[in-house]
């Protein structure tokens, strides 16, 4: 078999890769090899657990690739062959491309921790059938331990703790929970919300072993605390699938990733890699970040899919702005860019400007809830670096506006003049909308720096 396009994975790297070729070159053929035949839509996999009815309704069906004039595969890809621009597939099956896209994804990492392999611990997979018995177990647990107080560690325990009758642990060896993305305010209010929802939150802490024969009894701390288990479900994190690019010679990042350029070449010609196997970049600073978003994901892949066959438009990726949402108990939170904490390590000089008002105008509206904004600029050119925001179900596209301010470079100057569209039900007021006067305040200090300066 030959295909002008090859796309190996199926995750949202993948698929829209193989799309976006479709659409910019209707001639060509385009096919994706697929590994896993139910895979799902993995942002969504922590609410298979309550949230759906079915999971699956979280299904990534391959009817859209159909529709767009695009073959699958499903098989394992075992081995590549750049020079002859050939991949070995599992069934025994050879398959030629002109182009081959790497979306490969990554895969679940497991902590060095005693008794981890023993029935009863669950690692994330992006695979009906597996998250499908984790709901069952979860469903049925009365207790469950979960490693990794990140996102998905954190949506996890906000979903289970919808269960009735279950008591949920997270433990995090980090000071805080979701200490990557946000400051310690917004942290601490994650904490709380999760709190409320009577999880324990266990940070700063580690798990040194898992207890029990032919299934989880418990899960011991570096300080001794032993807690009561019936599942524990693994969310630290996960590590580029690179295995397939690394045999074949192709160029690898310091921290494992296949390396590519800004339009997602890799080291040898005619072949790309997009998506979590994919090396990613910070915005600012350049250095490698183990950053994986289907947001970026996919952006990639546009990119990727649109330049397959010549650099059809100038266009890359400046680098991953590492915007993020999420919701705990009755907030949502978001941030995008870097945390103040981030600026400190890497030698930002920085200045903040914060405000808070109801999402709604006037607030005493029915389901007016507190927004609340933090926004970090320069502190010379006021170019802006980050944002942190909670509130209501309106924060999710709020930091949407930040990610796209910090793309397009602006600055503390543009914000403060921002001209917005208002709705009493929609939206915080004009006159005190908190992403105008967060840069407001941000920019008196700057007036009143350089006032005392001369």
């Amino acid at each position: 078999m030959r295909y002008d396009v090859v796309v190996v994975g199926s995750g949202p790297a993948g698929f829209i890769t193989a799309l976006t070729a479709k659409s910019v070159y209707p001639e060509k053929s385009v096919c994706v090899i697929k590994e896993i035949g139910d895979g799902v839509i993995p942002c969504a996999i922590p609410y298979m657990i309550n949230t759906m009815s079915d999971p699956s309704q979280n299904i990534m069906g391959s009817k859209p690739l159909e529709n767009g004039g695009v073959e699958s595969i499903l098989d394992k890809t075992v081995s590549l062959d750049t020079a002859a621009n050939q991949l070995s597939l599992l069934s025994g099956r050879k398959v030629a491309y002109d182009r081959l896209v790497l979306a490969t994804g990554s895969t679940s990492v497991l902590p060095p921790v005693e008794g981890i392999l023993q029935p009863g611990v669950f690692v994330i997979t992006k695979s009906l059938s597996a998250m499908t018995a984790l709901r069952e177990k979860a469903r049925a647990a009365k207790e469950v331990v979960i490693l990794g107080g990140g996102f998905i560690g954190a949506e996890f325990a906000d979903e289970l703790s919808k269960n009735q009758g279950v008591r949920v642990h997270i433990v995090e060896m980090m000071p805080k929970l979701l200490n990557l993305a946000f400051d310690d305010e917004f942290c601490d209010a994650v904490s709380e919300e999760l709190t409320k929802s009577g999880i324990q939150v266990h940070t700063g802490r580690r798990a040194v072993s898992i207890q029990g024969e032919n299934g989880v009894k418990a899960v011991v701390l570096d300080d001794g605390t032993s807690l009561p288990a019936d599942i524990v479900i693994v969310g630290i994190g996960g590590k580029p699938n690179v295995e397939l690019a690394e045999k074949a010679g192709l160029l690898l990042s310091p921290r494992g990733s296949i390396w590519v350029n800004s339009y997602m070449r890799t080291s040898v010609k005619n072949v790309f890699a997009v998506g979590d196997c994919a090396l990613k970049r910070d915005f600012f600073t350049r250095e490698e970040v183990p950053v994986w978003l289907a947001s970026t994901a996919t952006a990639e892949a546009r990119i990727a899919g649109t330049n397959l066959f010549g650099v059809r438009v100038l266009r890359q990726i400046q680098g991953s702005v590492s915007a993020f949402s999420t919701k705990m108990g009755n907030v949502c939170f978001a941030s995008a860019g870097m945390t103040c904490r981030t600026c400190q390590t890497e030698g930002f000089r920085i200045v903040t400007g914060e405000a808070s008002a109801p999402d709604r105008h006037p607030g005493t509206l029915p389901g007016a809830v507190p927004m609340r904004v933090k926004l970090i600029f320069a502190d010379r050119a006021g170019a802006l670096l980050g944002g942190q925001i909670s509130g209501g179900p309106s924060v999710g596209e709020l930091i949407n506006a930040v990610s796209i301010g910090i793309q397009m470079k602006l600055n503390v100057r543009d914000l403060d003049m921002m001209q917005i569209a208002t709705h009493p039900l929609l939206s915080a007021s004009p006159a005190v909308h908190p992403l105008i006067n967060a840069a407001h305040n941000a920019l008196a200090k700057l007036r009143a720096a350089r006032a005392v300066g001369g």
